[in-house]
């Protein structure tokens, strides 16, 4: 968990354990928001080097340096790999940046987006309007202050691409039940028969990558394919995974042309045809530690994150 902590003749600073034993730490230059809702605490902050970032529970969600890579990342993967696009469902995302991306296909006719934590969104619009471009008020938006799995579970509706976008699955936050095999059965119910669901998975590196493996898995006893991303955060410190749960197609199996064709009709700042494969591509070590890993998330036995 981050905290917030300053020494004698230092500077304040930004502490977060990415496990029992390491962490990394920005130096903090500003601090504009810190309250606690009633989901979770909210951090608005400046940190030196990546900038105004919003932090949940003490986890970094974004940073102006850099969050466009890892929103390009996991909307634009899913998006371009279904085709023609109308209706998306991002769960989580009260940044505004994932809305953003997707509000870029003249396709989308509706984006819906679910979030717990009314506060989150509400602070987003007002402070961070300048990333997001103001998508809230993009007349396509419908946004709903709801459990992102009741939502699901209560719909009717059904939509080409799922985002969960959600805080990592900490014990003491409230986002876990969202990787569950359970939830991944509700949520391929609302998907079309091309749809995929793109997931945030947290981080992958040699001998790390427990809730990486353990959501690969999960899809793959769901969805008929599974794919993943991954790409290096500045602002996390770390390499960072997003998974795909595709009724349809996989992004492997997208034709370069196709993905050259649709990257022109939008603006990116990271992704190229070349980063879009790049991205998709499994090391080594992940091919090798996925064939021996068996663990799944369920509502009985969820897996957390440190």
């Amino acid at each position: 968990m981050g905290k917030m902590k300053q020494e004698q003749n230092r500077s304040k600073f930004y502490f977060d354990w990415t496990d029992k034993s390491s962490g990394f730490f920005y130096a903090l230059k500003e601090i504009i928001i810190s309250k606690k809702s009633n989901y979770q605490q909210i951090d608005l902050v400046v940190l030196e080097e990546v900038g105004l970032t919003l932090i949940l529970d003490g986890k970094v969600q974004i940073a102006e340096l850099d969050e466009f890579i890892y929103h390009e990342v996991i909307t634009h993967i899913p998006t371009i790999t279904v085709g023609k696009v109308e209706n998306v469902l991002i769960v989580g995302g009260g940044d505004g940046c994932a809305l953003r991306e997707i509000l870029k296909y003249d396709t989308v006719k509706r984006c819906v987006l679910v979030d717990i934590d009314r506060d989150v969104v509400e602070i987003s619009k007002e402070y961070l309007n300048h990333i997001n471009r103001g998508a809230f008020f993009d007349p396509r938006v419908e946004v709903i202050f709801e459990d992102g799995r009741k939502f699901l579970e209560r719909t009717s509706e059904k939509f080409d691409v799922i985002i969960i976008d959600t805080v990592d699955p900490l014990e003491y936050g409230p986002s876990y039940l969202l990787f569950t095999k359970e939830f991944m059965e509700v949520v391929k119910s609302k998907l079309k028969d091309n749809g995929i669901v793109a997931i945030q998975s947290n981080t992958i590196f040699p001998g790390g990558s427990k809730f990486l493996l353990a959501m690969y898995k999960t899809l793959e006893k769901v969805f008929p394919k599974v794919s993943f991303a991954w790409t290096y955060l500045k602002s996390f410190m770390l390499s960072w995974a997003f998974t795909f749960g595709c009724k349809g197609r996989a992004p492997e199996e997208v034709p370069y042309e196709e993905i050259e064709k649709a990257l022109k009709k939008i603006e990116t700042r990271y992704l190229t045809p070349e980063v879009f494969r790049a991205c998709i591509a499994k090391p080594k070590f992940f091919i090798e530690d996925i064939k021996k890993f068996e663990e799944i998330i369920t509502d009985s036995n969820p897996v957390f994150v440190y």
